[in-house]
C-alpha cells in the first residue's frame, strides 16, 4: 500500500529524465529476463 500511494504522489513531480531512466532500466531488465530465457531453451 505504501508504494502505491508513493508511486501516485511522485507521478505528478516526475521529469522527463526520470520518466526515460526508468522506462530505460524496465526495457533493460525485460531484455535481460528474455536473453537469460532463451538462453536456456536453447
Amino acid at each position: 500500500m505504501e508504494l502505491d500511494s508513493y508511486i501516485t504522489t511522485e507521478e505528478t513531480e516526475l521529469s522527463p529524465a526520470v520518466v526515460v531512466t526508468t522506462v530505460l532500466l524496465v526495457a533493460v531488465f525485460a531484455l535481460g529476463l528474455l536473453y537469460q530465457l532463451v538462453g536456456i531453451v536453447l
